[in-house]
């Protein structure tokens, strides 16, 4: 079946279908402790037979316990590892640079990844100017097994960027050999090249440091190729595993670039099927502030409805969430999700909101009088009245205690309701344990499609080669035959 498990209400199973309205996305917090894997993220993925999935954890045995299901639920699994390299499939993220503009992405998250808490500076701006320009150099002018990021490094290392006494360098030399309006060299004349001369040293000696990882063995073999098109999750039953590392942060942009990369490959393949997916596509995104921050997240909430999408956003809790993008997005944020779930183990914050989300409600508060009379006969009376207050449906500290086994919904239009959680043990008893795999056993390989593709860019490349040399030739018997013409014409003059 498909559809989001959100809970247990009355014995019955709460599901939120393809067909929700506004939308399918889902916030959800929880702290530590508060069964979100196995209460919504393994839950989902052990019950969802139809969509393709896309789920993120800094827990590997998410991919370890679930993987054995899918593959007989008929599904390809890849695994993406940002935590182990080695035990992932590849990406290069160059082969997702169409324009211009997608290569100053790519420079612009590289960069920013090595110089997170560096003030964007000119130093700053002209890295990611000089990454650009070799970019579009290495996939314009390079063998298709150096269209990547090792390819840049090796670029750099075999052209020396010194100046001679004309002050001109080898690597501006093998830009000049471009056609001035070669998309490389207009962005390295206009960007790098503009620079003073002193301080293009210092450029690319910050260049080479921020890309000095992608020299490590490990990552240049990971980035080197892609071992599947990011469109063909929109195609085929796919379930995709992205591992975080949960504290290490030092590629978490390109993380992010990946992700970035995915949402817009997803989107222009629902363009070229009348605006909707082939296939539907779950995303499952836990520990969402570990990906890095994107910048229209919002807007990517509010339009993937309509392309087959669905997004279910788990973080521990609303202070993460401000933390990261502000008050205002971070409300904007919610405010696309058509469900918001609160585990416990929320923080105070996280508390309030919730309780606010819930409103209030009129009590009747029942409350009384006595009066005693003091005559030859002393009596007493007593009357019983009632007054109607409002108070919250459940005070912060009522959410932040909720038994382990709760949960509440707050509904764009329904009302907000407390259910069970449906934890994938009680549901799925023992699928977890079904061919346990082994994370660091993993070894990607790559689509045949994919090889394909390679082996047509490298024939296309040679071709082109080979028709400039022709090329080449046949200018050179033009200009024999204009000598000889000349040396004819010339002759037959003077005689």
């Amino acid at each position: 079946m498909n559809g989001t498990i959100l809970g247990m209400l009355d014995n019955s199973l709460l599901i939120q279908n393809n067909d929700t309205r506004p939308n399918r996305n889902i916030f959800v917090f929880g702290g530590p402790g508060s069964y979100k894997t196995q209460a919504v993220v393994m839950t989902n993925i052990f019950n969802e037979t139809e969509n393709s999935i896309v789920v993120t954890s800094t827990k590997g045995n998410v991919y370890e316990k679930t993987v054995s299901v899918k593959l007989k639920q008929g599904y390809a699994p890849y695994v993406i590892n940002f935590d182990s390299m080695r035990n992932s499939n590849r990406y290069n993220p160059l082969d997702y640079v169409y324009r211009d503009i997608d290569a100053s992405t790519v420079a612009n998250r590289i960069v920013a990844s090595a110089n997170r808490d560096s003030r964007k500076d000119v130093w700053y701006y002209s890295q990611q100017a000089l990454l650009k320009a070799l970019i579009l150099y290495v996939l314009y002018e390079s063998l298709p097994e150096d269209r990547n990021l090792p390819g840049i490094t090796r670029f750099l290392q075999a052209f020396d960027t010194k100046k001679n006494k004309q002050g001109v360098s080898e690597l501006d030399k093998q830009f000049a050999k471009l056609d001035i309006n070669h998309p490389a060299r207009r962005a390295y004349d206009l960007g790098f090249k503009k620079s003073m001369g002193e301080m293009q040293g210092s450029i690319i000696t910050s260049l080479l440091t921020t890309i000095a990882d992608f020299v490590d063995e490990e990552v240049g073999a990971f980035s080197s190729f892609s071992d599947f098109d990011l469109k063909d999750i929109g195609r085929r039953k796919i379930i995709l595993y992205i591992i975080m590392p949960a504290i290490n942060r030092t590629f978490e942009n390109l993380a992010n670039l990946f992700m970035s990369q995915l949402f817009e490959q997803l989107y222009d393949l629902a363009s070229e099927n009348h605006d909707h997916l082939p296939l539907c596509v779950d995303f499952i995104l836990d520990e969402f502030t570990n990906l890095g921050k994107f910048e229209i997240y919002e807007e990517f909430l509010a339009t993937c409805r309509e392309y087959g999408i669905g997004v279910t956003t788990l973080c521990q809790s609303l202070t993460q969430l401000q933390a990261m993008y502000g008050r205002d997005k971070a409300e904007s944020i919610l405010g696309n999700c058509a469900v918001k779930m609160c585990l416990n183990a929320a923080n105070e914050t996280t508390a309030k909101y919730f309780s606010n989300e819930l409103g209030k409600a009129t009590v009747k508060v029942k409350t009384g009088s006595e009066s005693v009379s003091r005559s030859t006969t002393e009596s007493r009376s007593m009357s019983d009245s009632y007054n109607y207050t409002s108070r919250s449906l459940m005070n912060p500290d009522e959410i932040a205690n909720m038994k382990a086994d709760e949960a509440i919904l707050t509904f764009i239009t329904e009302r907000a309701i407390k259910v069970k959680k449906a934890c994938q043990f009680n549901l799925f008893p023992g699928a977890d344990s079904i061919n346990v795999a082994n994370q660091r056993e993993y070894v990607g390989k790559p689509d045949e499609s994919q090889v394909k593709k390679f082996q047509i860019k490298t024939k296309d490349f040679m071709n082109g080669i080979k028709g400039q040399i022709r090329q080449m030739q046949s200018d050179e018997e033009l200009a024999k035959e204009y000598d000889m013409n000349f040396i004819d014409c010339a002759e037959e003059f003077f005689n």
